[in-house]
């Protein structure tokens, strides 16, 4: 449970989060849900968003087994509303919908890793 706070010192997230603060620090260089800002003094502040940032993260890679590309691009589908489980859309039929050029190669490319997780996780 987060408590009702709308920033967090660095040093609280361990107990919070239950995740390593060496861990915490990496997961800020990966993922860029994870953006603390550093205040006057130096100290990095976390705000309520980061910190379910983390849990999510969390979630991702301890309970659910995936690798830090895996995760972020569940991440990534999930903030364009795109599940997993429903892409049932052929490359070329994205490539044909999606007008966007950065948009559209992010798709395919994260279809294709789909696919291929599937395929090695039997789903």
């Amino acid at each position: 449970m987060i408590p009702n706070k709308s920033n967090f010192k660095f040093q609280e997230l361990t107990p919070i989060t239950g995740v390593k603060p060496y861990v915490i620090r990496f997961w800020e260089t990966e993922f860029e849900d994870i953006a603390p800002v550093v205040s006057d003094s130096g100290q990095r502040l976390y705000a309520r968003k980061d910190v379910e940032a983390i849990f999510k993260i969390k979630k991702l890679l301890f309970d659910e087994k995936m690798t830090i590309q895996e995760a972020k691009i569940a991440i990534k589908s999930r903030e364009f509303n795109i599940e997993s489980k429903s892409v049932a859309a052929d490359e070329t039929d994205l490539g044909q919908s999606i007008e966007h050029p950065v948009l559209k190669e992010t798709l395919i490319n994260s279809l294709k890793l789909i696919k291929e997780i599937k395929t090695k996780r039997n789903w």
